[in-house]
């Protein structure tokens, strides 16, 4: 079975609170820092959707062999990276440069931290809150992305020239480009499909369509436990209404998961309530600060919000339950529930079959909803939160 499907890649200039995100996704110990550079080499872990887990309404108790499953809510694997922080100048090889743009070839989508207290200036330094517009964050992170994709497509066409648009294409594949996404992007940039003799302008406007075609955004609004960044969450949606911008304070997120591993608070990502006594009065008044800015004004932290808009928003994935046994929901070992795919919406029964095995997709019969009973076929719709049995004839 494969599970981890779906890569998540965490970008911005240093400083934002990347691997602070990083950590709060992935309950990592990634080193955090005030000064930027801290992460060098990038940090690799698994985060989970949470996603309605159909046990409940089928009255059973799941067995989940990945994730678990807590009041109902089904944890699903994806996989998550944060590499260095970017700056102006990247794809020319400044700070980290290209290596940490490779380190982003095969990500299905981007969650942008901009920091939107405004507290650190392009290069990641500390300044004063509010002093530093986050929308630039944005832009930079765009323009670095563009121009490293620019410089893939010009290397590649060199090595592709006298060659078939197909084969120049087909090079593209380390970024996650094949031949349809490239002439669709051709298409929509204007320019012809002779990439031999495409100028610097063509390429980079080539690279535009699909860097945003292929790394989607989201933008993390973060450090909005600080004061001055309720401005900065407003500029970021309204200089970007085409992406979802989600409010989002990691160091919070990260205190409570901490706070509740030492047993002083009780937290379950949407609400918390201090349950330890005695506790320092320091510790007292982040939790104030915590409850006053974050919660009372946003609801939550933001981060598993983050994460769900990136897979099921952004991306478009559903979640289905594969079973062996369409009548108790089981698998061959009698374990109830055992697995959740993400497939893309519209996906269907063969689809699904090809995500657990080769074989079973190569051998495919028919499906069964097992909700329902009803046989259904290898080009039937799958829905979100179906539960489905794939019969072939191994």
């Amino acid at each position: 079975m494969n599970y981890l499907i779906v890569l998540v890649g965490i970008v911005g200039k240093p400083s934002t609170g990347k691997t602070s995100l990083w950590n709060a996704l992935t309950h990592g110990r990634a080193a955090v820092a005030s000064y930027p550079f801290t992460t060098i080499d990038p940090n690799k872990g698994v985060a989970f959707v949470r996603v309605k887990c159909a046990c409940t309404e089928l009255g059973v108790k799941c067995s989940p062999r990945v994730g678990g499953c807590e009041n109902g809510e089904r944890l699903v694997p994806v996989n998550v990276i944060d590499v260095a922080g970017l700056v102006e100048g990247a794809h020319e090889g400044k700070g980290r440069g290209n290596q940490f743009l490779n380190d982003l070839n095969q990500a299905d989508a981007l969650a942008c931290v901009a920091d939107a207290a405004g507290a650190t200036d392009d290069d990641g330094n500390l300044a004063a809150l509010g002093s530093h517009d986050p929308v630039r964050d944005v832009l930079m992170i765009e323009s670095e992305l563009d121009y490293w994709i620019a410089s893939v497509l010009k290397r590649n066409a060199a090595k592709a020239r006298g060659k078939k648009f197909g084969d120049f294409a087909w090079l593209l594949n380390g970024i996650r480009v094949n031949e349809e996404i490239l002439r669709q992007a051709v298409a929509d940039s204007g320019v012809s499909d002779d990439f031999s003799r495409w100028s610097d302008a063509q390429f980079l406007s080539v690279a535009k369509i699909l860097r945003a075609r292929t790394k989607p955004f989201v933008i993390a609004a973060n450090k909005i436990d600080l004061p001055s960044a309720r401005v900065g969450v407003e500029k970021l949606k309204n200089a970007f209404p085409h992406y979802l911008v989600i409010p989002t304070a990691a160091d919070a997120e990260l205190a409570l998961q901490r706070a509740r591993e030492k047993g002083w608070v009780d937290y379950d990502g949407k609400k918390f309530k201090i349950v330890a006594q005695g506790l320092d009065e320091k510790v007292l008044r982040a939790f104030e600060s915590i409850e006053k800015n974050v919660f009372r004004h946003y609801g939550s932290t933001g981060v598993q919000e983050l994460l769900n808009s990136i897979v099921f928003k952004v991306l478009n994935f559903i979640t289905v339950f594969p079973v062996e046994d369409e009548k108790h929901f089981s698998d061959h070992f009698g374990r109830v529930l055992p697995d959740v795919v993400l497939l893309k919406k519209g996906s269907t029964p063969l689809q699904l079959a090809e995500a657990i095995h080769s074989d079973l997709a190569k051998h495919f019969l028919f499906a069964v909803d097992a909700r329902s009973g009803m046989r259904v076929g290898r080009e039937h719709e799958l829905k979100d939160g179906d539960v489905i049995k794939i019969v072939s004839t191994r």
